[in-house]
């Protein structure tokens, strides 16, 4: 899929319909390219003679080539977009859960003086919210130069990140009233299902880490003076490298809250596993006196007491639950049980 996208007088990004090379012309100041076909790629090449990378190849670049210029002057940076589309959903999973899964992928940015080409192989909310954000072009940015193009997708994730992290932050709260409630913790919470939702978000948290991890060091590579040329773009870097700065903060802070609930319902899970043994333990030890005394009368002799007529029975019945009821109340004394 190929979308082009030209900068209009007052600087703000309307789209284009591409059919073909013929309809890529030298205005277009952003071309986006989702998981492009060969034919698609070939357009790229015929009408601005550039190069795609593939996007296996995208998946299995190294670090080192990952933030370059290269001889022509073409700026290439590689980084890592999370993302919670829905096709990532475990089938049947209720739409409630659903948003604890998702997957971190790699977009390519190739920046040149006259248009950005990025590559993609899925939709991301992040673009999507950008292209919204740059039609209405509410801070009165000029999409003629592409570095802002560049910069605004970057403050896109940014701003993905933030919102994965609050949404993060407001499913703790609503499980640490699950966890730490204890009538909802014992009548009704699936303490299993707990930690599967806590490991879920937990595995977030490392994503957006690696994301914004990733995303400082874009910027570091940005804020070099022969990186983009000019001086009018680090305010701008500068003001995405502190909110990633913060976003760091935060992220670490989640950690240590999903980590703290982790271990709380691993505890609430043995205590539980610890008390339904213990039941199962003092269980024998009621039942052995009476056990003792009915083994003794099952014995095939006449010589002990009240081993034969309905008094007797009625006598050894009372002591048999004479030493079960001792044994219970002891037990319900000391809240054994």
């Amino acid at each position: 899929m190929l979308e082009a996208f030209y900068a209009t007088e007052r600087g703000s990004l309307e789209d284009v319909t591409i059919n073909g090379d013929f309809d890529l012309h030298q205005d277009l100041v952003w071309l986006d390219l989702i998981a492009p076909s060969q034919e698609e790629q070939q357009w790229i090449m015929d009408a601005y003679d550039q190069n795609l990378p593939t996007l296996k190849s995208l998946e299995d670049i190294s670090s080192s080539a990952r933030f370059y210029r290269d001889d022509d002057g073409i700026l290439h940076i590689s980084t890592y977009f999370l993302t919670k589309n829905k096709n990532y959903q475990v089938d049947g999973e209720p739409e409630e859960n659903s948003g604890t899964l998702a997957t971190v992928q790699t977009v390519a940015f190739i920046l040149h003086k006259e248009r950005l080409f990025t590559l993609r192989g899925e939709k991301l909310v992040a673009f999507r919210a950008f292209r919204a954000r740059a039609r209405r072009n509410d801070y009165e940015i000029d999409y003629k130069d592409p570095t802002w193009i560049l910069l605004g997708l970057l403050e896109a994730k940014l701003d993905e990140l933030a919102d994965i992290l609050e949404d993060i932050h407001k499913d703790l709260e609503k499980y640490s009233t699950e966890v730490l409630n204890n009538r909802h913790r014992e009548m009704i919470l699936d303490l299993d299902d707990m930690i599967t939702r806590l490991a879920h978000l937990e595995d977030m948290l490392g994503k957006a880490q690696l994301c914004l991890i990733d995303l400082r060091r874009v910027l570091t590579f940005l804020s070099r003076p022969r990186a983009l040329g000019s001086h009018i773009y680090d305010a701008d870097i500068r003001e995405l490298s502190e909110d990633v700065r913060s976003l760091v903060e935060h992220d670490a802070f989640l950690f240590q809250k999903v980590r703290f609930l982790l271990d709380t319902t691993s505890g609430f899970i043995n205590t539980e596993q610890n008390d339904t043994i213990r039941r199962f333990s003092i269980l024998p030890s009621m039942l052995a006196p009476p056990m003792l005394v009915a083994s003794v009368y099952g014995m095939n002799t006449d010589v002990l007491p009240f081993a034969h007529g309905t008094t007797s029975f009625i006598i050894v019945s009372l002591i048999l639950l004479a030493f079960f009821i001792g044994p219970l109340i002891y037990f319900r004394w000391k809240k054994w049980i």
